[in-house]
């Protein structure tokens, strides 16, 4: 492994896993069956539970969730429940605890109905709110079921919907029904403590850019709207969002970091990726046998999973929409990132390589059909040949308009976090996840930052590029607000 792959956080995951390897064995369902029921207790009071609280990185805690979920003996399913709450509200943490709410048994099932209410996990109320029928019509009149299961049901969604009054039940439940989500709260600040925040910002990370925590415009005013020919409904009204600081990648990814981390996956396996991505996957970029996508240029050719691997195999994640946008177009809520009026030579779009700008949907339909593996001749360009000054946005982030599309770690539909693989069937919940940007292809309709794009996650397209961000773990700042995180611009 070169000096280069071998990043920090990947030693941190490999002392991770020599620990959970000592702790498996002790974990044996023969063994745990032999001991006495003050022994087994002892057992994890003294020593479990102590030293999986040290496990610290994300990737080898989702092996204790996936105990917690697998492991075939109740008690030990049931105290790793505290586990995975300890890393709540990470995807993964969130997804293990809402599965576990349907655990056969009890002991384990009716811990994690409890912790869903109390740490407010919206993912679980479409799970939980079908057991009773929805919680308004159950407050005074319980019906079937009427159990224990069915009373602790109706308190967690009590406490994750924040009242018992009926009407104030009713209305949140049609909000969901319409919106496939609750409702959003993003113009507070959370509590985060200032040490916490000044240890972050002193950080110094090699090719991004620290952008503030604070307020920012998100959307815009339809009278904004810089071109209307494309959907522009969701990109609409502009909103008042307060965010955490981050660090973000000044340049998208290009072929050469991408590739080497595709040969990473193939001499040591899927270590990174998202535990619902599909098996077996190849990480191999679709562009990497067109000679004209070069390896200094942004990666394209892409899916989510792939995004998704590469961020967390550098120790960093996608952007969600609103820190891509605030990255994109800073506090003022300027249209584009270098102000109100559309630049055409700020960005690659589908009039440089046509040689001419369309003038018509139709005009623009025939023009891009025309795309081939011999033209144009460059397709996409360098993120550095968008360097100017008047092109960058406001923190200067380059490239961020034109050129690829940009995954983020948005759901479309929900605004949250994106979990693919994890959804209700029945549902179009968490189908596609928001992309930022436009590209090579795009007229200016599809490039505006605050145009919400997507795809299904698993994808690839010739114009899907990505950049990484860093955070303060997301699980970090629960414990230090000592309360769940209710702004939901973050989660």
């Amino acid at each position: 492994m070169s000096t280069e792959i071998k990043h920090l956080h990947i030693e941190i995951y490999e002392n991770d896993m020599n620990l959970l390897s000592q702790i498996e064995e002790v974990l044996e369902p023969d063994y745990l069956d032999s001991l006495t029921v003050p022994k087994l207790k002892d057992l994890f009071n003294s020593r479990i539970i102590p030293e999986l609280l040290k496990v610290s990185h994300p990737v080898a805690a989702e092996y204790i969730f996936g105990m917690s979920i697998g492991h075939p003996h109740t008690y030990v399913r049931y105290r790793l429940i505290d586990i995975v709450k300890n890393w709540l509200p990470y995807f993964s943490a969130v997804e293990t605890i809402v599965r576990l709410t349907h655990d056969p048994d009890d002991l384990v099932s009716f811990k994690a109905i409890e912790i869903c209410g109390q740490e407010k996990i919206e993912e679980s109320y479409k799970l939980l709110a079908p057991i009773i029928g929805g919680a308004s019509k159950k407050v005074y009149s319980p019906n079937k079921p009427v159990g224990l299961g069915a009373q602790k049901v109706l308190k967690s969604l009590i406490d994750l919907l924040g009242t018992d009054d009926p009407e104030e039940l009713q209305l949140i439940e049609n909000y969901y029904k319409e919106h496939g989500h609750l409702f959003n709260r993003y113009d507070f600040e959370e509590p985060i403590p200032n040490e916490l925040l000044e240890e972050f910002c002193k950080k110094e990370e090699e090719g991004m850019i620290l952008i503030p925590g604070g307020f920012f415009t998100f959307g815009l005013d339809p009278h904004q709207v810089p071109d209307k020919t494309f959907g522009w409904h969701d990109a609409i009204p502009s909103r008042k969002v307060w965010l955490p600081p981050f660090f973000i990648d000044k340049y998208p990814v290009t072929n050469e970091e991408y590739d080497e981390f595709v040969e990473y996956t193939k001499k040591n396996g899927h270590i990174f990726c998202h535990p619902n991505e599909p098996q077996e996957k190849d990480h191999t970029r679709n562009t990497f046998w067109d000679e004209r996508f070069k390896p200094d240029h942004p990666v394209t050719g892409i899916d989510w999973y792939d995004a998704f691997a590469f961020s967390r195999w550098k120790g960093k994640e996608l952007p969600t929409e609103f820190q891509w946008e605030k990255a994109a177009r800073g506090e003022d809520g300027r249209i584009w990132p270098w102000g109100n009026a559309f630049n055409r030579n700020a960005a690659n779009w589908c009039a440089h390589w046509l040689n001419y700008t369309p003038e018509s949907l139709d005009e623009w339909r025939e023009g891009i059909t025309s795309f081939s593996e011999e033209f144009p001749e460059e397709p996409i360009k360098r993120a550095s040949e968008f360097e100017k000054d008047e092109y960058v946005s406001p923190y200067g982030v380059v490239g961020m308009v034109g050129n690829h599309w940009e995954w983020t770690r948005s759901d479309l539909l929900t605004g949250r976090e994106f979990h693919p693989g994890f959804s209700n069937k029945q549902s179009k919940h968490h189908a596609f996840a928001v992309l930022k940007g436009g590209s090579f292809f795009s007229l200016p309709g599809l490039m505006y930052p605050s145009f919400r794009g997507k795809d299904i996650p698993f994808c690839r397209h010739n114009e899907m590029g990505f950049r990484c961000v860093k955070n303060i773990p997301i699980y970090t700042l629960r414990k230090a607000i000592g309360k769940p995180i209710t702004n939901t611009a973050i989660y």
